[in-house]
């Protein structure tokens, strides 16, 4: 019992302390990056798949478009597994209880499907990589679609994490609305830098810019979740612990 107490004492000081704070959104910063390289290593992988069984082929037959998409779920499902280890290794400096299992499990199946979803859609699609922009209208199309299909999936995203949160956590609100802006802003980069890179061919180069351009937006964005991380107040510790934070 009194080890216990001990423990809890301890884990309310380090809360608690306000030098903990900066040391958190450095982790969740540095954890965010790790990410967004893993997703970048993932994206090209599956290119390479993708080419090497011929599903980039115009006349790609039902078996590449099959592999490419067992291969895409797979992949993304150990990326997302592995995204939600890093960012709920920080997660649980903040809420101690934080249902580990159902945040891995969560992220696992949003990857899995999203990646799924995104493989289909671009091998319905027609290629058209070949063709230039040459105005401004197609790209502040692009900035506008993007930008709202970000604010979907952050909303459906944000949503169901905060679900997860909320077993151990109050304050998850702000964690929704940030998650709307993180999405919105990195899915309108992405889709901008997209539409610039569209008469770049369709080769490794192309691809590699593209996911350099993820990559950045993804850097750029993840300070957003920062105010939300501070936000969060576990169940298991007094408000008053909380009162310097």
């Amino acid at each position: 019992m009194a080890a216990s107490r001990s423990q809890a004492g301890a884990a309310i000081r380090v809360v608690a302390d306000p030098h903990s704070r900066p040391t958190i959104a450095v982790h969740w910063i540095k954890n965010s990056v790790l990410a967004a390289i893993l997703g970048a290593v993932t994206s090209l992988l599956m290119y390479g798949l993708r080419s090497a069984a011929g599903a980039t082929a115009a006349d790609a037959g039902f078996g590449a478009m099959l592999i490419s998409c067992v291969a895409a779920i797979g992949l993304w499902a150990l990326w997302g597994a592995a995204s939600a280890v890093l960012t709920g290794a920080v997660l649980q400096r903040v809420i101690p209880w934080l249902p580990v299992r159902a945040w891995i499990g969560l992220h696992l199946a949003m990857a899995a499907t999203g990646g799924g979803g995104s493989e289909i859609a671009l091998n319905a699609l027609p290629d058209t990589s070949d063709t230039p922009a040459t105005d401004d209208a197609p790209m502040a199309a692009m900035l506008v679609v993007g930008f709202f299909l970000g604010v979907i999936a952050g909303s459906l995203a944000g949503g169901l994490e905060a679900l997860v949160l909320r077993r151990a956590a109050s304050g998850t609100a702000a964690w929704i609305m940030c998650s709307i802006a993180s999405f919105a802003i990195a899915m309108s980069i992405a889709a901008g830098g997209g539409m610039m890179l569209s008469d770049a061919g369709n080769g490794f180069v192309r691809e590699l810019a593209v996911q350099a351009v993820a990559f950045l937006a993804l850097v750029l964005v993840s300070p957003i979740m920062l105010p939300a991380l501070r936000r969060l107040r576990s169940r298991t510790l007094p408000a008053a612990a909380w009162s310097s934070v």
